[in-house]
């Protein structure tokens, strides 16, 4: 099932800081579309709810050096 979820991403330090995320969350397993922004402090991600969670998408994030924290997340109908 695939889900997208919104984050609240903060400790970006740099414009270089949401490729950084960007790179490391689209390395996960089932996820299929990743975008962070500096300037609006947060992001989506799109991925497969059977093969990655929620939560180790944040867990990475916070392992990274940032705060993250869920805004909403929807479940897509294929």
């Amino acid at each position: 099932m695939s889900e997208i979820v919104f984050l609240e991403i903060k400790g970006m330090h740099c414009k270089d800081c949401p490729k950084k995320v960007e790179r490391s969350i689209s390395k996960l397993e089932g996820v299929s579309k990743v975008t962070v922004s500096y300037e609006d402090e947060n992001g989506y991600v799109t991925f497969n709810s059977d093969l990655l969670s929620m939560n180790q998408i944040i867990s990475r994030i916070k392992k990274m050096g940032f705060e993250a924290n869920v805004i909403k997340e929807e479940t897509i109908e294929n």
